[in-house]
């Protein structure tokens, strides 16, 4: 023990005091990492919290016969090292009064303590607008039925249970592989107008079940459930039960099966709908089952099995890891380095008890920030796309939850809070000077700027082989992948038709050869018509030899052929315009870039001379495209298909567009040519990323840009 933190300037107070638990009140041991602590449990309040070993020590020496100050002396004399300092007990003393659970055999003065009471009511009352957020209102006891009905769900909670979980789970796996083109589909219309009464009637329904799966695993072990009611959760109302009680059990196991129980059952009831939606026409009950699979799911994943927010993740990992109250011990170790680091003040104790929970605590503050506002702004922009007013609602509330009321706290700790009584015009001046600093680095010093832009590789030179004539494929002379000369030969068609018409174009021509020497001996009329029919039949001639010249399709250029599937055109007739495949250069390559509208200003604008760019599955190693060439009009013909939606792209397609290569927006189009770095290798066809410089910016002017422009996108403002 700290010499320091056992003496109390406020003993004085509490030390003739006799006080005891009251009966209600329930010691429960656990386990944490190899020490024990003991949970406080009341079961009239349903209300809990932990204590240390020494401090359970000194409150079972609090009796009739024992005064606070003699209780204490008792539990420093057993253990020196590990009771509990002055200062400690008059914390637990105040926690366990303000909850009610201390009494007392006569009438003592007890003012200190109702400052601590009356001290977390003022708290309670400072909460009250993030309450109205949270607000829940109970309804019902549930725990005479769940007795009443526990029978009937025993058998989940056996190794049968689970296999039927797991059967049920692998078989709504296999049917969403099988299923994943329409199910995608189906998911693009979720918040729909028509769609939204059958998904809050699925959210009921689910997160009532859900719900309940709290209830029973709470009740299979004999935890008391006391109430079961409705949450408005940011205004929306959601089902609610109580099962605190289960902190109070001894077994990590346990508490870790009450927290799962829920996402279990909305698991089981989503590979239910889900098949039961496969196997069904669409109707009213398949779009009840479908919300029902995506609100059991998703949102489960999300945000219920997500332990990075304070749902039922977080509850199982606080579990799992031994570590109660990670959320708050993470803050309260943020709070720690600032006072200490920053202020220079003498912190009390390190809320982190090793380095590794240091680093654990660190890691998990940031990554569930960072975590929280993406889903924050992904759920802000995914509702806005569909209602603008609900989303500038949401926007405002965050505003006020994320910005506003985190500054209010940090100017209230600065001029008010007594821990910082001795040295607060420095504090403030020091944390002025921090801000001013963040916003002169953030609105002044200029950072690279760019902004990137797909496309795909073009081989220089490069050239489609197309059937110049319809015939059936009888021969591969070269296969694909082969060095081409210009000229070369690479298959061969069959077309007997042709060879046949040739062989009556030229009986045609002798035919008609004959009548004409007849009628030049007899000076007859009608040479000159012989004449011109005859120079028909000879054009005729000419281009049937020119079709079949072109049954041996030849290379239209120098480079590598390339024909993945010709050989599915074996002995098979292609017909006249087909593209077999294409002959590319290997030497020279060129990239062409889809650069949208918002984008184009700072190519026209800047006019930079190369860029970067980074080829798919080759991201390791980038490129340099110089000869930077912005065609001046826009277009909506992608160069290719693969840049698409539909083609595995990333660039919105028409939906009635078959090819898959006409975009929703209209682009400009940037061409460079690839110098090829060390360890790339291009090929025609093959996407991938241009990086394009822009002149240097602050960080703010970039991400004012980028919101600006994301702005006009998506709600054309």
């Amino acid at each position: 023990m700290n010499p320091n933190s056992v003496f109390d300037d406020s003993w004085y107070r509490v030390r003739g005091l006799k006080l005891n638990l009251l009966p209600s009140v329930e010691l429960i041991r656990q386990s944490y990492r190899g020490e024990f602590w003991y949970v406080v449990c009341d079961k009239f309040g349903h209300r809990f919290f932990r204590i240390r070993e020494a401090t359970y020590k000194f409150i079972c020496h609090l009796d009739v016969s024992n005064n606070v100050e003699e209780a204490w002396e008792k539990t420093l004399n057993e253990n020196p090292s590990e009771a509990p300092g002055q200062g400690d007990v008059i914390k637990v003393l105040s926690q366990l009064y303000s909850n009610g659970l201390l009494k007392s055999q006569k009438s003592v003065n007890i003012e200190f303590l109702l400052a601590a009471k009356d001290k977390q009511k003022a708290q309670q009352r400072k909460q009250l607008f993030s309450s109205l957020l949270f607000l829940k209102i109970p309804l019902w006891n549930p725990d005479p039925f769940l007795r009443r009905t526990i029978h009937l769900f025993s058998w989940c909670f056996k190794p049968f249970g689970f296999l039927i979980w797991l059967l049920f789970f692998c078989a709504a796996i296999s049917v969403l592989f099988g299923e994943w083109g329409r199910f995608s589909d189906a998911a693009n219309g979720i918040l729909s107008l028509s769609n939204l009464p059958y998904l809050y009637l699925s959210i009921i329904l689910t997160k009532a079940l859900h719900e309940f799966g709290h209830a029973y695993a709470c009740r299979r072990y004999h935890c008391e459930v006391p109430q079961m009611g409705i949450m408005f959760l940011v205004f929306n109302p959601l089902p609610f039960v109580d099962v605190s009680a289960s902190y109070g059990l001894s077994q990590k196991y346990k508490r870790v099966v009450v927290g799962i129980a829920g996402v279990v059952v909305e698991f089981f009831i989503a590979s239910v709908a889900l098949i039961i939606w496969a196997n069904i026409a669409d109707g009213a009950f398949g779009r009840i089952c479908f919300n029902v699979v995506i609100t059991a799911s998703v949102s489960t994943i999300l945000f219920n099995l997500n332990p990075l927010l304070r749902f039922d993740g977080y509850h199982i990992l606080c579990d799992l890891l031994e570590t109660p109250n990670l959320q708050g011990r993470a803050q309260q170790l943020m709070r720690y380095w600032v006072e200490k680091y920053f202020f220079k003040l003498q912190a009390g104790p390190c809320p982190a008890e090793t380095r590794g929970e240091a680093v654990g605590f660190t890691f998990y503050f940031i990554s569930s920030w960072i975590y929280r506002f993406f889903l924050m702004m992904g759920i802000l922009l995914f509702v806005s796309k569909k209602f603008l007013i609900v989303g500038a609602v949401l926007a405002i509330v965050f505003a006020f939850m994320w910005v506003i009321l985190p500054f209010i706290k940090g100017l209230k700790y600065l001029f008010f809070s007594p821990k910082l009584m001795n040295m607060r015009a420095r504090s403030i001046i020091l944390s002025f000077a921090a801000i001013s600093a963040l916003m002169a680095f953030l609105t002044l010093v200029p950072f690279p700027n760019y902004f990137r832009s797909d496309g795909i590789v073009k081989a220089l030179p490069h050239q489609n082989v197309y059937a110049s004539v319809t015939g059936k494929l009888a021969e591969i002379i070269l296969p694909s992948g082969s060095m081409v000369s210009e000229g070369q030969v690479l298959a061969v068609l069959e077309n007997e038709s042709l060879f046949e018409e040739m062989k009556i174009i030229d009986s045609e021509m002798q035919r008609v050869n004959l009548i004409m020497r007849k009628e030049r001996s007899s000076q007859g009329t009608q040479l000159e018509s012989l004449n011109s029919y005859y120079e028909s039949l000879e054009i005729r001639k000419n281009n049937l030899n020119s079709n079949i010249e072109s049954l041996s399709m030849r290379a239209p250029t120098s480079g590598v052929w390339f024909a993945d599937s010709l050989e599915e055109y074996k002995n098979n007739v292609i017909t006249k315009g087909t593209s077999i495949g294409h002959v590319s250069g290997k030497d020279r390559f060129e990239f062409f870039a889809v650069v949208s509208q918002r984008d184009v200003g700072r190519i026209f604008g800047n006019k930079p001379k190369e860029a970067e760019v980074r080829l798919r599955g080759q991201y390791q190693s980038s490129s340099k495209l110089v000869e930077l060439n912005a065609i001046p009009s826009d277009q909506s013909q992608l160069p290719s298909a693969s840049l698409g939606y539909m083609g595995g792209g990333q660039i919105a397609v028409k939906t009635g567009d078959r090819s898959g290569s006409v975009s929703t927006e209209p682009f400009f189009e940037v061409r460079g040519e690839i110098v090829v770095s060390s360890g790339v290798t291009p090929n025609h066809g093959q996407t991938g990323v241009a990086r394009f410089p822009v002149p240097d910016a602050p960080l703010w002017s970039q991400l004012a840009l980028r919101l600006r422009q994301l702005f006009q996108r998506e709600y054309r403002l």
